[in-house]
């Protein structure tokens, strides 16, 4: 029953929902990450394992290149080819067969020749009659030198060095025999100019034979480019190609080598995105390209990573059932006997039950809710007896108020006796102090206005002007009247005085003047500066008089200045306060900064 009672909203149910939550958000952050960083690996490895193909692809058709390129630079570069080809005699037998000789025997001597190229024309300027090495399993028709300048694209192949792509030899009769037509000009010896060509018809195979021994046929998608043609291998053939590719974006950065380019590319023809790895064979325009379908790569991930969600589902129930068991135990049987604990000292049963004090943080609850229950009636009887002081209290302030009243009455009939006995300063001191003591006990405002924080400065200062024999004099300089109005603390220049009078003046033996003046700067703050012209003090002293608290003071033992910056700072903030300023020996001025604020009474 306990178990059904679970409640959906209870502390238990949100424990139990935010750790599932957050164990879930942290798999899938997990998997995410994991998927991301595996996705990167895997595309990283794919298209390098497509690169390094490549590569051994590249390497294999430039060996069959450059071992054509090497037969014809030989024939270029050869003496006899090039006699043959500066021979104007068109029946000069030697020189014709001499350089025939030469290019039957190199011919020959390499296999890879007879295998890479179908056709080798040596083409003299002046002369009509050729050199030609062809296969004889080849039937072709007669081949001039006419016949092949003649050709449609030799004018591409010789004046702009233009490739033309695959092309069906045009001289076979007997089968159709796809080759690539190149042209290389034969130089004279001693001068610039061309004297003939090596006209060469090289076999597809260069290309298709190196992929047939090294690639299985129909396991990728595989291109070669000669210029601005695209030809595509199938049916161990290059075949043109007509897919058309729009570039997403280069991925460069994961070439190994700086050679190879790799783009991500949207075919227009299937409309799949794929990779297109491509390598420069050692023909400038002529390109290996291998295809990368990236529906292999999407369904490689989705294998991956379709089982490690599954794991992480099942984990996450798991980890939910043995979270709700353990919190059954160790949260929800406790907190219901807790509960029952509590309903009995509602009904008044303050008794201990050592059953609710468990080894840990709820039995923790349990001991303290039984201390609670023991001292229940304690702390009655202690509110009762508070109750008690509190009256005792209220009536001892009644009395510390009637107190006051009682003495400046006292002394205002002081004063009048002092008057009709002709003793004017006694009853001067008297009326000064009496309105001190007024003042004391009157109100409870902690603020009056400067006019009348004046006035008691006047008195107290009065009481000590006959106490120290007249010796001491007080100026007050007010340069607005308005500035009167404003609001001080109450009893904030008193203690200023009192320590100018017995810090400054009195240790310096003779004769004092105070100063007070009042005015206000450009930013409409008040400045009170209380200057005395006694011994001064030195920054040491300064520090401490605005920081510790003063042992000295006599009208007030609580109230000096360290107490009066402090009250000004609380009620107006850090910037305002008093601020100190002196000269050993000269004077010293103390500033009581305040903010323009009329005082509400003088409203």
């Amino acid at each position: 029953m306990d178990i059904i009672r679970f409640k959906l909203s209870g502390i238990r149910f949100r424990i139990l929902i935010i750790t599932i939550s957050t164990v879930f958000c942290i798999s899938i952050a997990i998997l995410f990450v994991s998927y991301q960083t595996v996705s990167q690996n895997l595309l990283n490895n794919m298209i390098q394992s497509s690169e390094t193909k490549v590569s051994f692809l590249c390497n294999s058709i430039n060996s069959n290149i450059n071992n054509v390129k090497n037969f014809i630079s030989t024939c270029r570069a050869n003496r006899k080819i090039m006699s043959f080809a500066m021979e104007n005699l068109t029946h000069s037998s030697k020189v014709k067969r001499e350089a025939h000789d030469f290019i039957f025997e190199n011919y020959r001597a390499n296999k890879g020749i007879a295998q890479n190229l179908v056709r080798v024309v040596v083409i003299g300027n002046e002369r009509d009659d050729i050199i030609q090495i062809v296969e004889a399993t080849n039937s072709s028709t007669f081949v001039s030198a006419e016949s092949v300048t003649s050709l449609p694209y030799f004018s591409k192949l010789t004046d702009n060095n233009e490739s033309v792509g695959i092309l069906s030899d045009p001289f076979f009769t007997t089968k159709k025999v796809s080759m690539i037509p190149m042209a290389d000009p034969i130089y004279h010896p001693f001068e610039d100019k061309i004297i003939g060509y090596v006209f060469t018809e090289l076999s597809t195979t260069t290309i298709t034979d190196p992929i047939i021994e090294n690639i299985p046929e129909g396991s990728t998608d595989l291109y070669f480019r000669i210029d601005n043609h695209l030809y595509k291998y199938s049916n161990n053939a290059l075949e043109p190609c007509r897919d058309s590719f729009t570039l997403i974006d280069d991925m460069g950065q994961y070439a190994l080598n700086d050679k190879t380019k790799i783009t991500r590319m949207y075919n227009n023809e299937t409309s799949e995105i794929v990779f297109l790895i491509s390598r420069p064979l050692e023909i400038d325009g002529w390109y290996i390209t291998e295809c990368v379908s990236t529906d292999v790569y999407s369904k490689t991930m989705q294998k991956s990573f379709k089982n490690t969600f599954i794991m992480i589902l099942l984990a996450a129930l798991f980890i939910t059932v043995v979270l709700y068991l353990f919190l059954y135990h160790t949260v929800s049987v406790p907190v219901s006997k807790l509960q029952k604990r509590i309903k009995k000292i509602e009904k008044g049963d303050f008794s201990r039950d050592p059953s609710t004090e468990w080894n840990h943080e709820l039995g923790d609850i349990g001991r303290t809710i039984n201390n609670l229950s023991e001292t229940v009636q304690t702390m009655v009887e202690q509110k009762v007896e508070d109750e008690k002081k509190k009256n005792e209290y209220e009536y001892k302030m009644l009395q510390s108020q009637i107190n006051p009243h009682f003495l400046y009455n006292t002394l205002n009939s002081i004063k009048w006796m002092a008057t009709i006995q002709n003793a004017p300063g006694i009853a001067e001191m008297t009326t000064a102090l009496s309105r001190l003591m007024k003042s004391v006990s009157k109100g409870t405002k902690s603020t009056i206005s400067i006019k009348r924080e004046l006035e008691l400065v006047k008195d107290y200062f009065t009481i000590q002007k006959y106490r120290y024999g007249g010796i001491i004099t007080l100026e007050i300089e007010n340069d607005d009247p308005e500035l009167l109005s404003c609001e001080i603390l109450k009893f904030s220049l008193q203690p200023i005085v009192e320590n100018a009078i017995f810090h400054g003046i009195e240790p310096k033996g003779t004769a004092g003047k105070i100063t007070i003046h009042i005015y206000s700067d450009e930013v409409n703050d008040v400045h009170i500066d209380v200057t005395d012209d006694g011994i001064g003090m030195d920054e040491e002293t300064m520090i401490k008089v605005l920081n510790e608290p003063s042992e000295t003071a006599v009208f007030f033992k609580e109230i000096g200045i360290n107490n009066v910056n402090k009250r000004i700072q609380y009620n107006y903030g850090e910037k305002y306060g008093l601020f100190i300023k002196s000269e050993v020996g000269e004077y010293t001025t103390v500033t009581v900064l305040l903010p323009n604020k009329k005082c509400e009474d003088e409203l």
